[in-house]
């Protein structure tokens, strides 16, 4: 059974274009520095990872350096990366910054303005739990999301257990990267093609999806092959928050009217 630490160092991605800004707002260079309320939301994400006892380091993937990140809601960020021009970059360089190459580090979507320490410290105890993995994928069922934020827009993907959509919340061994960036390189190219989507996830796999009978045991064993023999498992989190990205206007303003009702 392989070591998996009290706390783990966490990346967090702040990078990334957002060119859906409501009208006359002005870009601020990358995805997540567009503000929600007063903070920008990679700094809200930011908090919620400084606030967690799960977290040990937060090492930040930042489309600008770190003299123009002097604001006092950078604090808790221990070490600035600079951004990639794909998240597959950002997310290869924000892992390779982190200390341990050996123990599990957590990534963190930047565009999480609504995420809390409770939930982050409740994905790491999730994880902890399944030792034998190499990595690990937060997904959120439906209903929790509709209960906290209904009508908030989702790709959901229906398993035999339920519907489901990602969280913006993953683990993975640093020393997994090679494998996974390449898997991740390979499926991004083989989506339009069913055959070679086939050859990398597997006949089963997709047909069992198509009918509705795909189980997420099942899938981790699809993502598993994908992975070249990496063990991949699936980590449902109850909160909703883990799930609220800001994709566009309409989510950017709905998060904004959360924050306010709070």
């Amino acid at each position: 059974m392989s070591s998996f630490p009290e706390a783990v160092e966490a990346v967090l991605l702040a990078g990334g274009k957002f060119d859906d800004l409501p009208p006359g707002e002005e870009n601020p260079g990358g995805k997540g520095l567009v503000k929600v309320g007063r903070l920008p939301m990679a700094a809200r994400a930011l908090r919620a990872l400084a606030e967690s006892p799960a977290v040990s380091r937060i090492i930040m993937v930042s489309p600008v350096g770190e003299e123009d990140l002097q604001d006092e809601c950078w604090s808790a960020v221990d070490t600035v990366v600079p951004a990639g021009e794909r998240l597959i970059d950002s997310f290869k360089i924000g892992t390779e910054a982190v200390n341990d190459l050996n123990s599990p580090a957590m990534v963190v979507a930047g565009d999480l303005p609504l995420l809390t320490a409770e939930s982050v410290t409740d994905f790491v105890a999730r994880c902890r739990q399944r030792t034998e993995v190499d990595v690990w994928y937060g997904f959120l069922r439906k209903k929790n999301s509709e209960a906290g934020f209904p009508g908030v827009h989702h790709t959901y993907a229906k398993l035999w257990e339920g519907t489901f959509c990602g969280a913006g919340l993953f683990m993975s061994r640093p020393n997994s990267l090679s494998t996974l960036y390449q898997a991740l390189t390979d499926l991004t190219y083989a989506r339009k093609n069913p055959w070679k989507l086939a050859s990398l996830l597997g006949w089963k796999t997709i047909f069992s999806y198509l009918f509705g009978r795909l189980t997420i045991p099942e899938a981790e064993a699809g993502v598993t092959r994908l992975l070249g023999g990496t063990v991949c498992a699936g980590i449902e989190s109850p909160y909703p928050e883990t799930a609220f990205n800001v994709d566009d206007a309409e989510t950017l303003l709905e998060a904004r009217r959360y924050l306010e009702e709070l």
